[in-house]
């Protein structure tokens, strides 16, 4: 894991994360990206490919770019180390290990292939047999929009796509619930090889929320927030509501009130919260599985 290059020898050069995703529906795609490593080592590297189409694809002739290097999907040579198999399932996934098969020690690798995936972040490109780009991930400047590395309160958990219908590709890290495949020490890893994603499980099941009022601007006296927020696996009505008040970097909320029902509006009085500087209104809606979906505001001032 090259800390301070990005994607296979690339140097990190900018500030900005661009995510691109140029699949049509039914392509294979990029789907999740454990560029962190495993608990048991951070070069156990790995990248899942999947189908989303109802046929098989066959991808010998295919190649996954990162950075400059070439894995090639179909024969061993230039960054591939192995190829076990060629043709991907309908709805199906593929197995990128670095080096060995033991990063993901309980699953048969797809492809073995050499090289690092750097922590600040790399450029992936999934191209066809005739040279198209059907995929990528463009990440080398602005650094990894998802996944971890040895720190934080997950560390080790892969980067994944929140649902290949999403366009442009939205990145999410494992959640740490859902979870599949071992790492070389039999432990656990924080990710989800070879099955769905955990975001994506998320996606379909986290409310739904929309801020209606107040968009932005300043506001004074007595304000009617407004919102609509659902369940997409369960009624509206269960859902709880809190709205809360965040400083401007998002770093500090408070709540403004909590435990309310989803009744869509709520008054609320602002003289009390005046002269806080650029803030925003975040409506946070809580199913009874304690998943939560949320809305946020434009930047508003509070005027006495």
């Amino acid at each position: 894991m090259g800390m301070g290059r990005a994607g296979f020898g690339l140097p990190a050069l900018g500030i900005a994360v661009l995510v691109m995703a140029l699949s049509a529906s039914g392509a294979v795609i990029i789907n999740e990206v454990a560029w962190g490593g495993t608990a048991a080592s951070a070069n156990d590297e790995w990248i899942e490919l999947y189908n989303s189409g109802d046929s098989a694809v066959d991808l010998a002739g295919w190649v996954l770019v990162v950075g400059e290097a070439r894995i090639l999907l179909g024969a061993p040579g230039e960054a591939t180390v192995e190829v076990r198999r060629t043709s991907i399932a309908p709805h199906g996934y593929f197995i990128l290990e670095r080096t060995d098969d033991e990063t993901v020690a309980d699953m048969r690798a797809d492809v073995l292939f050499k090289g690092t995936l750097s922590n600040v972040g790399a450029d992936l490109r999934l191209l066809d047999a005739t040279g198209a780009t059907v995929d990528e991930v463009l990440c080398e400047q602005g650094g990894w929009p998802a996944g971890t590395g040895s720190e934080g309160t997950r560390p080790y958990a892969s980067m994944e796509r929140v649902d290949p219908g999403l366009l442009p590709a939205q990145w999410a890290t494992h959640n740490g619930r859902a979870a599949s495949g071992l790492d070389a020490k039999g432990t656990p890893i924080s990710g989800t090889p070879g099955t769905e994603n955990s975001a994506t499980l998320d996606f379909r099941t986290v409310p739904r929320v929309a801020l209606v009022d107040p968009p932005s601007g300043t506001l004074s006296g007595s304000v009617v927030v407004r919102w609509t927020a659902s369940d997409p696996d369960g009624s509206p009505a269960a859902l709880q509501i809190a709205i809360f008040l965040c400083d401007a970097a998002g770093e500090t909320c408070r709540a403004v009130v909590e435990n309310l029902t989803n009744q869509g509006s709520f008054l609320w009085d602002v003289t009390p919260y005046a002269g806080a500087g650029e803030v925003f209104l975040r409506v946070v809606a809580t199913d009874p599985d304690g998943l939560t979906g949320s809305a946020v505001s434009g930047p508003l001032t509070l005027a006495p």
